[in-house]
């Protein structure tokens, strides 16, 4: 008997078959269903998004600039409870055991920027004349960035405008860890540059965070599935990857592993770049730098200790470190009994250590800085390494990092990794599902 072909009816510009059904795929599918397209999606157990999307990770706390998070949580909310999202600020705690608040100045323009740089008491008097002595000469244009920032490293453009050596460990460090997953020896300048003036430089709300509860699944993963189950979008859960068959005009269609094959007007990959390599043809990566360079691409891991404490009800918290041996912690409240206590290191920064050592480690660092709470009332420790925490941020990764329309004509690519102008998080994920969203439909989403 002849394999069962289905067309995801009718197989026209109107219909999308998704492959992967993470954060990326569910946002697409959302936003592609509330316009009236017929979407299919394929769903396999491996396909994991990783970029801090998976469903277990917690939901990330939010800039007020991540405006494509807010939309989307603010969409998904009606279902949800989000009463305990709160604003928090941005610490830092320096060598000395102090901590330092960066509080954005609620002012217009230009000036809330001044008031907040010179207010933070993170950076020393003359590290903080110098950035704005610089900043201001670029507003005024006497001077203007390099136009080759992006051949050189954030270390590198932070020494060439003055910023001291205690500055960038203190300060510019840990903050370039948690914005971007990478250290400043190794992150691109230029990435580094056009992060901090989206977040700092604009709105004084843009630079305001939010703590936003629960996990990825509970706050984006469900409430998608549950509203396009709902509205019967068809979701295919596979025992094996699937295999994509192009032509001459770009993809034919998706033979699955029973033998039924599927058509559609438009295909999405939604998938982390390293499984849609798997399901490329090698002459892809010959043919066109846009895949090729997907071969070029290095991920990030990182190693996070979860404290699960016993204790009255506290807020939620944000604080970077120095990175010896973690660069940042949250405390997040769970119920009015308990904390969950999550410390983030590097295998750079905690090489060497086994298991038990590394759990000392973070319990000897949370008895430092959250004093009012008791190591004798842990109820749970558990370690989490993700080797796939972010992208190698360096000079030269940018050219890297693909648009949402590839050379194959109905083939787009969604994720957190791809090119949104966002470091890989969950903003970036859902940035590259609207964009997608967008080229299908020609018009804004």
């Amino acid at each position: 008997m002849a394999p069962l072909t289905i067309l995801v009816t009718p197989p026209s510009s109107q219909t999308v078959l998704i492959v992967g059904a993470g954060l990326a795929g569910l946002a697409t599918a959302y936003q592609l269903h509330q316009q009236g397209y017929q979407v299919t999606l394929l769903e396999y157990a491996d396909w994991l998004d990783g970029f801090r999307t998976d469903a277990s990770d917690p939901t990330a706390i939010t800039f007020g600039c991540h405006h494509e998070s807010k939309r989307v949580l603010q969409e998904l909310a009606q279902g949800t409870d989000s009463r305990s999202d709160q604003t928090i600020p941005l610490e830092f705690q320096l060598p000395t055991g102090q901590t330092v608040p960066y509080q954005s100045a609620r002012l217009p323009g230009a000036l809330q920027w001044m008031m907040s740089v010179f207010n933070f008491h993170g950076l020393s008097w003359q590290d903080r004349w110098r950035l704005f002595s610089h900043v201001e000469q670029i507003w005024e244009q006497a001077e203007t960035l390099p136009a080759d920032l992006e051949n050189h490293t954030a270390d590198e453009w932070l020494t060439a405008i003055g910023q001291s050596a205690e500055a960038r460990e203190r300060i510019w460090s840990p903050l370039a860890q948690w914005l971007t997953g990478n250290a400043l020896p190794r992150l691109s300048a230029a990435t580094f540059v056009h992060t901090l003036s989206t977040v700092f430089l604009r709105d004084a709300s843009d630079a305001r965070l939010t703590y936003r509860s629960g996990t990825i699944d509970q706050r984006f993963l469900i409430p998608l599935k549950e509203i396009l189950h709902r509205n019967h979008v068809r979701f295919i859960p596979l025992a094996q990857p699937p295999h994509i068959r192009f032509g001459q005009d770009g993809i034919q269609d998706i033979r699955l592993p029973n033998g039924t094959t599927l058509q559609a007007g438009w295909y999405i990959s939604a998938l982390s770049y390293r499984y849609l390599l798997r399901l490329l043809p090698e002459r892809f990566l010959t043919r066109y730098a846009y895949f090729a360079h997907l071969t070029e691409l290095q991920s990030l891991g990182e190693i996070v200790v979860q404290l699960t404490i016993h204790t009255t009800s506290q807020p939620p918290r944000l604080l970077l470190f120095d990175g010896k041996p973690f660069h940042h912690l949250t405390r997040s409240p769970v119920g009015a009994q308990e904390v969950v206590v999550r410390l983030t290191g590097t295998e750079i920064s905690l090489m060497g250590l086994d298991e038990d050592q590394v759990i000392s480690a973070a319990q000897a660092k949370t008895a430092t800085v959250l004093c009012d709470l008791s190591m004798s009332d842990i109820t749970s420790r558990q370690v989490f390494r993700d080797d796939y925490t972010t992208l190698l941020l360096a000079p030269g990764a940018a050219r890297l990092r693909p648009l949402q329309q590839s050379p194959v004509r109905n083939l787009l690519v969604a994720g957190a990794w791809t090119d949104t102008n966002w470091p890989p998080n969950v903003e970036s994920a859902l940035v590259s599902a609207r964009r997608c969203t967008e080229i299908i439909t020609g018009r804004p989403s």
